[in-house]
């Protein structure tokens, strides 16, 4: 589904000279760059639906017998000489028809191949000998070894890179040695009921996370054998999708449903895909290709590739695909060019998710986002279900009030807007150093979950209840990063939190994804985890442990906190090699440190360094209890730089999901009008790690 643009006349089709000769009309400007079949009317049938202007493409008939391709009156050398070898070919071949030995064919498969006294190729043999035989053979094959090594050989005309030169980008696709190491040949090939298969396992695990393609559509394609949208057969766009939705689907899988399902390893599984998912979007040329369909093939790739490898190459990759989809221009809401409503909707669907890969990205590599938060909000998609649109709709499309096939990438959509403001717009909008702003925008983000969530049926479908679970976490973490923001800011206090209410919120939100991991209602998507890692939330909990002066609070919550840490250090990026991963060894070694002292001074025997096994029950403290009525405390903003706060407008009341109660909510135990001291041990240590991740260096650029 190419994106195409309405045709400028620039005036000189006016100016061709007037001829006699016959005219053939071929495909249209426009059908040609949308790569679709032209009925070759004038206006053709494909720009009178889109209302474009149809710009005919004619040439001149050639003679009976020429190649449609016009042959320039300036040969090269080169050209002349492989027109010469095709000729030597022709006569070798007249040569050997011209004899009537029937045993000529059965000759040639069991005669050797060279002759060290080869005979002429033009002399008449009466009688043919094998000799003459092989020396006609291996002149042959000269002949054609000799064409094959020319440059113009295999070229391809109309500007199209050809795949020699396609080829030179492979290396920018290609994963690490050691990374799916068991591809081999000597497993059997899948067939196309194992292939339907992982579109089965595509349209259950990927596709409602990972929201970019239509479903209906797909299927068609995938599991009816039809042709996808308006594409011709044999098109590289669906080649290119298709061979990307088979390796997003081998990744989500797990061993054992492949070796049931396919009855082949997974590794080898994800090998084959991935390869065949980078020799397609080669050939596709998706760098410069125009077409949607090869982008939405590039961006499953990099979902699948980074759910293998954590390393920095797909972070670095993302780059293409944000720069390929602002070529395309799918950060505009209005479009110079027509665009039916179906495709709209798949462009914005597409930027939302390029937005989304971005802003995990940039968390897991505590790095700035290359989207602005503006960039995701200009263009949103709309809150609908597959069944609701069509490829040849032409009306409006209508939202509905109900939780859709959209609304996991509603939910985050607003989510991702809320992190950048929060942490990386301090170069365009001084108001996030605000205390009272940040906590309006995690209210907002709240009040959006709320109403997207109020027709859920967590009870009763499985994505419902995984939805509500990554709300929560969202909205967790984003009280977090308000009081703990990912970036430091010279200019920003926090407020003082009374007892162990941050501890508790961190802590829930360790709980609450190793939730998702292990309950059952979650096992769809648990392949997607590493989106989703909260080391932010491990961090701040480690920073108050190590402040912690009471010995039952300590251990109430050292279960959570270490078993996170054990298990979180193979998901983060870079892994335990990270410049994440570091600081958090050097602030856990300090929490480790607090939670001996405090052992010895209670004469209890100290538990091993690394322990693991079964955690304890978390004991909330009666201070931790959550309450649901908002605080009157939160009518005063900070001043940066300064320890006063000034009188601002009320917030609004804390908003509650309709069935599921209120949100989790930290803001209750918050001093607003008391900043912490700067000195304050619990924000001093936050802070320290946060230098140490922006000052560490990065450890896989080590040999290892």
């Amino acid at each position: 589904m190419a994106d195409y643009r309405r045709p400028i006349s620039t005036g000189k089709e006016l100016s061709q000279p007037v001829t006699s000769t016959p005219k053939v009309r071929l495909s249209c400007e426009l059908c040609r760059q949308r790569k679709v079949k032209c009925d070759k009317l004038n206006p053709c049938t494909n720009c009178q639906r889109f209302g474009a202007t149809c710009v005919p493409v004619e040439r001149a008939r050639l003679p009976r017998g020429r190649s449609g391709r016009v042959t320039s009156k300036n040969v090269s050398g080169q050209d002349t000489g492989l027109k010469e070898r095709v000729d030597r070919l022709e006569e070798l071949l007249r040569e050997i028809t011209e004899h009537e030995d029937g045993s000529i064919a059965a000759q040639i498969g069991s005669s050797s191949s060279g002759s060290s006294d080869q005979a002429p190729a033009n002399k008449q043999v009466n009688k043919y000998e094998p000799a003459a035989e092989n020396s006609l053979w291996a002149n042959i094959l000269k002949e054609i070894h000799d064409i094959r090594g020319t440059k113009s050989y295999g070229s391809t005309s109309n500007g199209r890179t050809s795949n020699s030169d396609a080829m030179k980008f492979r290396e920018l696709l290609a994963t690490p040695r050691g990374f799916c190491s068991s591809m081999a040949t000597r497993e059997p090939a899948l067939t196309i009921n194992a292939e339907k298969a992982l579109v089965q396992v595509f349209l259950e695990k990927v596709d409602p996370a990972f929201k970019i393609l239509h479903a209906p559509s797909l299927k068609a394609f995938l599991l009816d054998g039809k042709p996808y949208l308006d594409y011709e057969p044999g098109h590289m766009a669906p080649a290119a999708l298709s061979s990307a939705i088979y390796f997003a689907a081998a990744c989500s899988i797990t061993e054992d449903e492949s070796k049931k399902l396919l009855d082949c390893n997974k590794g080898w599984l994800v090998a084959r895909y991935q390869q065949e998912s980078e020799s397609a979007l080669v050939k596709a040329d998706f760098m410069t290709s125009n077409d949607l369909t090869i982008l939405q093939a590039f961006v499953l790739f990099l979902l699948a590739s980074r759910s293998q490898d954590s390393s920095r190459r797909v972070w670095t990759m993302l780059s293409m695909a944000l720069r390929i989809a602002q070529a395309l221009l799918l950060h505009l809401p209005e479009l110079p060019f027509p665009v039916r409503p179906f495709e709209r909707e798949l462009r914005r669907r597409l930027w939302t998710y390029i937005g989304f890969l971005d802003i995990q990205c940039s968390l897991e590599r505590a790095s700035e986002p290359m989207m602005q938060a503006k960039w995701v909000e200009s263009n949103p998609p709309s809150n609908v279900n597959d069944c609701d649109i069509s490829f040849g709709m032409n009306g409006p499309i209508q939202e509905s009030e109900d939780f859709t096939d959209m609304t996991f990438a509603m939910m985050t959509l607003k989510a991702q807007s809320t992190v950048r403001l929060l942490n990386f717009s301090d170069f365009i909008d001084k108001t996030v150093s605000c205390v009272n702003k940040r906590h309006q925008l995690v209210l907002e983000f709240q009040e959006t979950a709320s109403k997207l969530l109020q027709n859920s049926q967590p009870d009763k479908i499985p994505f419902h209840w995984y939805t509500r679970q990554v709300a929560e976490i969202i909205s967790a973490s984003l009280q977090l990063i308000v009081l703990r923001p990912l970036q430091r800011n010279a200019n920003f206090i926090p407020p003082r939190v009374r007892g162990d209410r941050l501890l508790q919120i961190a802590v829930d939100v360790l709980k609450k994804s190793k939730t998702i991991r292990s309950d059952p209602r979650g096992q769809s998507w648990r392949w997607c985890e590493f989106m989703f890692v909260p080391w932010h939330s491990l961090a701040v909990a480690i920073a108050e442990l190590c402040v912690c002066e009471d010995h039952s609070l300590m251990e109430s919550f050292w279960g959570p906190v270490r078993e996170a840490y054990e298990n979180l250090g193979d998901l983060i990026a870079d892994s335990r090699r990270g410049m994440i991963w570091k600081p958090m060894e050097k602030i856990m070694a300090q929490a480790e440190a607090k939670r001996n002292e405090l052992l010895a001074a209670s004469n209890v025997v100290s538990y091993q360094t690394h322990f693991q096994g079964t955690v304890a029950p978390l004991q909330v403290p009666v201070c931790s209890q959550t309450s649901t009525q908002p605080s009157m405390a939160l009518s005063r903003d900070v001043i940066p730089g300064t320890g006063t706060y000034t009188e601002a407008a009320p917030i609004v009341t804390l908003p509650e999901t309709v069935g599921l109660g209120p949100w989790p909510s930290v803001w209750d135990a918050v001093d607003f009008g008391c900043p912490v001291a700067t000195n304050e041990t619990s924000w001093l240590n936050y802070e320290n790690f946060i230098e140490d991740v922006y000052g560490t260096m990065d450890y896989t650029l080590l040999s290892h």
